[in-house]
């Protein structure tokens, strides 16, 4: 639904003017959802259109893209979409030119997170899904996805070839959490609405991994064809899991058990291992930091 009246003059559809680029499992569909609450932003039906990436829904054109994003009127400050996909370098190559190409003055949020948290919630939620099969430490250093989006500075380094430094906005998962009023303020700001409008559901998270279900039915090469092929499945694939979440919520409330998310720890030497891999990169991360942040003990 659009966030527009018939007397609030011209009704378009407009290309957005910010992008939430990730990281994947970064806590970026509950920022997507506080900035889609703000009354002065609006965002597409599917959260991830992945417009800007050649293997998923480049070929359908900048008209479909447009098309994406309900029509908005003056009210309507800021439009925008939230693809963690574009923070997928090297699997996903040539994104920050494309959206440069398209959108030169468009702001940059990216969301970073403690990479050994991150990776470890990559892992369960590909085991769960059926793709991952390995052990833990067996499958993060033999399948380069988990520490390449972590390369939390690599991917920042693809966009600033592109992108002035002003219009790149990064902030972490950890601060999302603890400090979300100020936080978000920050964001509003930066994506150009008003900062001081808080969501009725600020203090709720969106989307998390206990919250999904623990296995589709459906063969994970299926989910994959249907999700570039046929956008709505997205929708679907949402509703589904947000279902299931309710219910499992509902049941704890009502006192019934429910079976825990499983919980592993990573031992030392594979976490020390995690960090001496990705120390350079946030070691060049912090350029892009506040003065305080802590480098989450790697670097």
């Amino acid at each position: 639904m659009s966030k527009v009246s018939e007397s609030e003059g011209v009704v378009e559809r407009r290309l957005p003017t910010f992008l939430l680029i990730g990281a994947m499992k970064a806590g970026t569909t509950s920022l997507f959802h506080y900035l889609n609450a703000h009354p002065q932003i609006a965002t597409p039906e599917y959260k991830a259109p992945e417009f800007f990436v050649a293997e998923s829904n480049w070929r359908r054109g900048i008209d479909w893209y447009r098309q994406q994003f309900p029509p908005t009127g003056p009210d309507i400050l800021a439009i925008g979409e939230a693809s963690n996909a574009y923070a997928k370098y090297p699997r996903h190559r040539g994104v920050p030119a494309r959206i440069a190409a398209h959108l030169p003055d468009v702001r940059l949020v990216y969301v970073v997170r403690d990479p050994v948290a991150r990776i470890r919630s990559h892992y369960q939620t590909r085991v769960a899904e059926g793709s991952e099969k390995a052990p833990f430490a067996e499958a993060v250093f033999s399948n380069s996805i988990y520490l390449d989006y972590s390369r939390y500075a690599m991917q920042i380094e693809q966009y600033l070839d592109h992108f002035p430094r002003e219009q790149l906005l990064v902030i972490t998962s950890e601060e999302l959490r603890a400090a979300r009023e100020p936080t978000m303020r920050k964001v509003y700001d930066f994506v150009g609405v008003d900062p001081l409008h808080a969501p009725a559901d600020l203090e709720r998270d969106f989307y998390r991994t206990q919250d999904r279900a623990a296995r589709s039915p459906i063969p994970l090469g299926v989910r994959k064809f249907l999700k570039h092929r046929f956008p709505w499945t997205r929708r679907f694939k949402e509703l589904e899991n947000n279902t299931v979440g309710a219910l499992r919520r509902i049941t704890r409330r009502e006192g019934e058990h429910t079976a825990p998310r499983a919980v592993f720890d990573i031992p030392d030497d594979v976490r020390t291992r995690i960090g001496t891999e990705l120390a350079d990169d946030v070691h060049r991360l912090r350029a892009y930091m506040e003065a305080d942040f802590s480098g989450w003990g790697i670097a």
